[in-house]
């Protein structure tokens, strides 16, 4: 059996790379997005295979799932202690973690833009991509989303635990919002084929794809995911073993690659000769895919344990504490260093990336954005955290 040290050692490794890949992602998404069309199809012709996991945006999943998983656990604990939940509570700690990094990213972003009073007022109250405004802080999408949920989860939770069979109802829950992303998508304006590739061709993406990507309605499933892994290894924990299957970690992670190398930038590939209503099912249940696969390789984590973690432990640790540091402030140190890497700001040059340019493009903004993370979590984030707890006590 695993320690429960072991269990947040292999927790902080899957959110350490989840975040490390939104970084990477961005950098690949930088170069298209701003370089044009010359630069994006350089990239592409540029990474090699082994490389095609860049591409796919399923790091903030990752996150999304391990967080859900980790309150879920802490609500559980205290519903089972006081046989109730503390709404009140658990909603002021998610708001004293959140919002003094939110707000102080909002100012700074707001600072370098244009000012629209109406964006900034709903990204403010995190309802900004929701209500089609757009939100200043340019990953504040996910952030309105987690903060959504996790605002949802106490009564959520509350009414799960009620039911006879609450694993069945959230099976059905997420059946039910990976159901709708796959209808949405059928009878979307836009072939399925091309709700990544004309992001990845610097077109201007559907109205359709923005929303299967940015409405929180639609990424609800690896939230729910992890509620459910919570919730099965609450109970099973309550049993002297807990029954496993060593195969199911690696059943989990062949689902994991078959989300995350299948070449989605690539327009002749194999991919977009499958029928549509096959690129249909696969692009609207990828994230549900995905994060079943995911809560299967931690479920054997969790029963049989991670000691190989033991020497990462610490590094993903550091990285993990400060996830919404690097999370909220890695676009500008990626900016710095591209033209560190680049010895230019024209944008021309990103047509010219090679392979090890784009490593060390993505390098460099993971360390500049941990040392600056780590400094926010030690001057910023604790200190007004502490702060607003003890006041709210």
């Amino acid at each position: 059996m695993s320690t429960h040290t072991e269990h947040y050692h292999f927790l902080d490794l899957v959110r350490a790379i989840g975040i490390l890949q939104v970084v990477l992602f961005h950098v690949v998404f930088g170069v298209f997005s701003y370089g044009g069309s010359d630069a994006a199809l350089a990239l592409i012709e540029q990474l090699p295979t082994w490389m095609t996991f860049a591409w796919q945006p399923f790091g903030v999943d990752a996150i999304f799932l391990v967080s859900s998983f980790l309150l879920t656990s802490t609500l559980l604990d205290e519903h089972t202690r006081l046989g109730r939940i503390d709404v009140r509570s658990f909603v002021l700690k998610r708001l004293s973690r959140i919002l003094p990094l939110y707000y102080l990213a909002l100012l700074l972003f707001q600072l370098g833009s244009p000012f629209d009073p109406l964006q900034f007022a709903l990204s403010a109250v995190f309802l900004g991509v929701t209500l089609g405004v757009g939100n200043v802080i340019p990953v504040g999408w996910s952030m309105e989303v987690m903060m959504l949920f996790f605002l949802l989860m106490p009564a959520l939770l509350t009414l799960i635990l009620k039911c006879t069979r609450p694993l069945l109802i959230l099976g059905l829950a997420i059946l039910i919002t990976t159901g709708s992303r796959v209808a949405y998508l059928h009878i979307s304006d836009i072939s399925a084929g091309r709700v990544f590739l004309d992001t990845y061709q610097s077109l201007p993406a559907s109205d359709a794809a923005k929303h299967l990507y940015y409405h929180p309605w639609f990424r609800l499933p690896p939230f729910l995911v992890g509620m459910g892994l919570a919730i099965a290894y609450y109970r099973a924990s309550s049993s002297a073993v807990k029954h496993s299957w060593r195969g199911l970690g690696f059943a989990g992670l062949f689902m994991i690659i078959i989300c995350c190398y299948p070449p989605v930038h690539i327009e002749d590939a194999w991919l977009y000769r499958l029928p549509e209503p096959v690129l249909v099912v696969y692009f609207g249940s990828s994230i549900t895919i995905f994060s079943v696969g995911l809560s299967m390789v931690i479920w054997n984590s969790l029963v049989f344990g991670a000691k190989w973690m033991s020497p990462l432990g610490q590094a993903c640790k550091t990285i993990s504490q400060c996830i919404f540091g690097i999370y909220l402030f890695h676009m500008p140190f990626l900016a710095l260093a591209a033209v560190m890497v680049l010895r230019s700001t024209d944008r021309a040059q990103l047509a010219t990336i090679s392979v090890a340019q784009t490593w060390m493009i993505f390098t460099l903004t993971a360390i500049f954005s941990i040392i600056f993370a780590q400094l926010l979590l030690r001057y910023i984030e604790i200190p007004i955290m502490k702060l607003l707890r003890r006041l709210s006590s």
